[in-house]
């Protein structure tokens, strides 16, 4: 009776606006017509989020391991079986990896724009829509996750599903924090996601299996469009070779993350302290027209792609993690972003009154044209919110509840500005002491305050370092120095690196410059081939200050004062450029690169909850004029 009389109003609708020009349809066309919408609508991947009725923290990937074993085994077994589905199906790990980037496919119908043919996917970068449009891809992918778990925890015999069904309950997906300090003595990149084989405790007793985390296996990779992607059968970090049978160097990628561990927790908590402003917060793009937030969650989130997947030589690509259309693919990829929605979450309760803004799509996505206005209220497509033909906006994911998850930052304190900020401290800070996932208050004791330890005598106040100390300056405050980097994001055709050092690097061989000594931090550039006529300045911004104080205490500086640093950064900085195919780029061959130095001042937080206070950033150009890609003058290192 429904379906009557739906199509009796659709034919009165034609009546009454019929023309001669208008061809009416038969019942049975009428009928067909409302079946197929209503088949379309059910078709649709609604983004739901974790769903059920409680709200529950996904846990850091080494929290998870030692503290939740039930969960743990359901996060491998259930992570072999969602990649293991078959590619052809809407849900399948294979499908939701592909919204990103490759194979180039419309899903939930939605359609490619008109004009959009050289986009690989639908992934918004360079764009203010970055973190709420990654917050909801994350949400649907934890959502097809947990439908697995489910699976999972009822395969296990009767007598265990009390337990594996409980531990279901409360689960969310992990996160990789790769900017705090490892338990002492583990690495950066944790071994249970770098590690080729895992064991666990599956449905028939003790299983080896191939490590979910550690790699993703394709039923058929011909759908990754680049070369050599579509030979390559698993997903790869630092591969060895390009051959169809490559296999990862993941002791690169280990080393590697060992070495910029300590230059990205400086960038986290310089993002949370001096960035208040959304549009810059939110992308790279945004980043290059300001000096106190050049950096983003998006730049930093670059720097672990790249990582991730390794700069390649001039023989052998990158891995997937490496490229804009393939990085969804490796299972690190959702460990990762998993941990950027975190930082983005973090930050939104440091600056509640900063949300949303307004930029035109520097380039093309999959539905957005390029030059598009895009605010917090666009489309986050293909992220249906109803059956009704709705997207989520950036708007309605401020509140990452939404979707039935929180961190353990959240969940472990009242979550106001000042309990999350003393996690921020105890995690990021210039004196941290929590480690990885140790995020409840009893996990680790309070921070000592670099602010104080860095004095041999300090006072007895949480803010007031001597002003004796070689690394305060006249008013109390701490040095603090920084080097803002600009550079083109898509003009060398491929993602690239950028390396600051403190001296010559000990090898002009561009594959090793990740792993040296004298490196104080790196900004990878996560771009893709066939883009280059994409005007876009990708911004970034490494701290230099925790290098700086290490050259006083070694005895090379007696204090931190500009007259003493500038002359020594001249001398002694030094960057490099790896280019997509890893071989050394000269810097002044690339348009609008440039390197520019600032000098800030941190007041000291007043207590633990509570972040420091920077001063006016300055440039010293002094540094830079004289080298190639350096900034030369103070209008061109300052930012509009």
């Amino acid at each position: 009776m429904k379906l009557l009389s739906l199509v009796t109003g659709l034919l009165a609708a034609h009546a009454v606006a019929a023309t001669p020009r208008v061809v009416i349809p038969s019942l049975e066309e009428a009928a067909k017509q409302i079946q197929d919408r209503q088949a379309k609508r059910q078709s649709n991947v609604i983004t739901t989020g974790a769903g059920g009725s409680g709200i529950y923290p996904r846990l850091e990937v080494r929290q998870m391991f030692f503290n939740k074993p039930n969960q743990w085994t359901l996060l491998i077994l259930a992570m072999q079986q969602f990649q293991a589905q078959d590619q052809n199906s809407a849900t399948s790990y294979h499908q939701i990896a592909g919204i990103h980037g490759v194979p180039r496919a419309n899903y939930n119908g939605v359609g490619q724009c008109g004009t959009c043919g050289d986009a690989d996917g639908y992934c918004t970068h360079d764009s203010v829509l970055f973190p709420g449009w990654h917050r909801a891809y994350m949400a649907l992918f934890e959502q097809q996750f947990l439908s697995v778990v489910q699976q999972v925890a009822g395969q296990f015999p009767a007598w265990q599903q009390p337990a594996m069904f409980g531990a279901a309950s409360t689960m969310r997906f992990p996160f990789w924090d790769w900017a705090a300090a490892p338990r002492p003595g583990y690495p950066t990149l944790p071994n249970i996601v770098s590690q080729k084989y895992v064991t666990v405790n599956g449905p028939s007793g003790s299983q080896t299996i191939i490590n979910p985390l550690f790699r993703h296996d394709f039923a058929d990779p011909s759908g990754m469009y680049y070369s050599p992607f579509v030979d390559w059968h698993v997903t790869l970090r630092y591969p060895g070779s390009n051959a169809w049978d490559a296999s990862s160097q993941e002791s690169q990628a280990i080393s590697a993350f060992d070495n910029i561990r300590t230059s990205m927790q400086d960038q986290v908590y310089q993002l949370f302290s001096t960035c208040s402003d959304y549009l810059h917060f939110s992308n790279d793009d945004a980043g290059s027209s300001s000096t106190s937030c050049s950096n983003s969650l998006e730049g930093i989130h670059n720097t672990i792609h790249t990582t991730g997947g390794g700069p390649g030589s001039a023989t052998v690509s990158g891995g997937h993690m490496t490229y804009l259309a393939t990085a969804a693919f490796d299972p690190m990829f959702w460990l990762h972003h998993c941990n950027v929605d975190r930082i983005f979450a973090m930050w939104q309760s440091q600056h509640p009154n900063s949300y949303g803004g307004s930029q035109p799509a520097p380039h093309d996505t999959w539905t957005i044209a390029q030059g598009t206005n895009q605010d917090e209220n666009s489309p986050l497509t293909p992220f249906y919110k109803d059956g009704n033909g709705n997207f989520w906006t950036t708007n309605q994911v401020k509140d990452w509840t939404v979707f039935q998850y929180t961190y353990p930052e959240f969940a472990d304190s009242d979550g106001s500005q000042g309990a999350i900020a003393s996690f921020i401290n105890k995690l990021y800070g210039p004196s941290a002491t929590a480690t990885a996932g140790s995020s409840k208050r009893t996990a680790a004791p309070e921070p000592r305050n670099e602010w104080r330890a860095r004095n041999t005598a300090a006072p007895a106040s949480y803010n007031a370092p001597r002003q004796s100390s070689p690394l305060v300056a006249a008013n109390g405050s701490l040095f603090q120095y920084v080097a803002n980097i600009k550079t083109p994001r898509y003009a060398l055709n491929g993602s690239y690196q950028i390396y600051l050092f403190n001296g010559s690097p000990s090898s002009e061989e561009p594959t090793t410059w990740i792993h040296d000594e004298k490196l104080i931090g790196p900004m990878g550039v996560l771009s893709q081939a066939n883009k280059t006529d994409h005007d876009l300045t990708a911004a970034g911004s490494i701290p230099l200050t925790r290098t700086l104080t290490s050259v006083v205490r070694q005895g090379l500086l007696t204090a931190l004062t500009e007259a003493l640093v500038v002359p020594y950064l001249k001398s002694n900085l030094m960057w490099r450029v790896a280019g997509p195919n890893g071989t050394e780029v000269d810097s002044a061959t690339i348009p609008g690169f440039e390197v520019a130095v600032f000098a800030s001042t941190a007041q000291p937080p007043s207590s633990q909850y509570d972040l420091p206070k920077w001063s006016e950033f300055i440039p010293l150009v002094d540094i830079t004029v004289d080298k190639a890609g350096g900034a030369n003058t103070i209008a061109n290192a300052t930012a509009t």
